[in-house]
């Protein structure tokens, strides 16, 4: 396996994948997640370009896989099936193979801790054989590993600018060698632009890398674009405008429906006497020739004895303050 590889990157926004949900849902749908997690960190370990082969020469089989990640075979087996058929996975000359890897991962990174590695063996060879080598730093230092963490912030910043567009096919190698020339900041205006330009017209883009290059290139700036910033701060306020009706609304109903049982025990606090005379008027007021349910009688009494039951309450509080 490849020594010093000791994490992978995984995106924070893993879940809201809708494969990761419809494996979410299959029957063992935690542990089929879990083995997808585990197939990544392998594929990490053996440091060969997504592939899962052990120490660089045996392909790991069904049973391997079984036996490392410590699941049933059979769990394992209908896991690769659903990985194969979402098109996670894929079988080459024998072996298991992760299609997305290079697309997700620092491959730059993996490639220097390989040939540090390849090092390392040389050296030890070479010393058991009495010959000595030039010495090169064996493991990447602390300083090389804080840049290749800072460079892996910036290539996700972009990918997230590029997100749900065909830019995002873009590899990170393609990323890399754009911001090592351009510099990030022209990079991250070029690919908000080029992502919304996308949203905006739908374009087919065919090659990802080539496109953000000509941007690059020769940035103009359209007059409809927006910064990120901008366009957050009008979601945020759209979404709250969206809040404050939605309450507004819910305020609304809640004092509809109070003031729909208060009518309704005022109703029935009234004497028998009271509501023929409501039901009364309220035939009266009404044109005779429309021939109106009994229930509709009811529910205009109702209204009219709530009225004026409001009414009557307002005077009353108004003559008490006169006097």
């Amino acid at each position: 396996m490849g020594d010093g590889v000791f994490w992978i990157r995984l995106q924070t926004d893993t879940f809201d994948s809708e494969t990761i949900m419809l494996l979410e849902a299959m029957p063992d749908g935690d542990t089929i997640l879990v083995i997808w997690f585990k197939m990544q960190i392998l594929a990490g370990k053996c440091n060969a370009d997504g592939y899962l082969i052990l120490n660089g020469e045996c392909p790991y089989s069904d049973e391997m896989l079984a036996t490392v990640f410590r699941r049933p075979l059979n769990t394992v087996r209908l896991a690769i099936s659903a990985f194969v058929k979402f098109r996670m996975v894929e079988i080459i000359d024998g072996a298991y193979y992760l299609p997305e890897w290079e697309a997700h991962q620092n491959i730059r990174g993996l490639d220097k801790i390989r040939e540090q590695t390849r090092q390392r063996v040389a050296r030890h060879r070479a010393k058991a054989k009495g010959v000595t080598l030039p010495v090169t730093p064996s493991n990447a230092t602390e300083t090389e590993a804080e840049t290749e963490i800072e460079l892996e912030k910036q290539q996700h910043n972009v990918r997230s600018l590029l997100k749900d567009t065909p830019l995002f096919r873009i590899t990170d190698k393609e990323l890399r060698s754009l911001a090592e020339r351009h510099g990030c900041k022209p990079l991250m205006l070029a690919a908000d632009i080029a992502a919304e330009a996308w949203r905006r017209e739908k374009k087919e883009i065919s090659n990802p890398g080539g496109y953000l290059q000509s941007l690059c290139t020769s940035l103009v700036v359209p007059s409809w674009y927006q910064s990120p910033e901008v366009r957050l701060a009008k979601t945020q306020a759209a979404e709250k405008m969206r809040l404050i009706t939605k309450i507004a609304q819910e305020e609304k109903i809640a004092a509809e429906e109070k003031e729909t049982l208060d009518r309704e025990a005022y109703w029935a606090s009234i004497s028998e006497t009271e509501r023929d005379n409501f039901r009364h008027a309220a035939q009266k007021s009404m044109n005779p020739t429309f021939g109106l349910k009994d229930t509709i009688i009811s529910a205009i009494a109702k209204t009219m004895a709530w009225n004026q039951a409001q009414t009557d309450y307002c005077k009353n509080y108004q003559n008490r303050n006169t006097s």
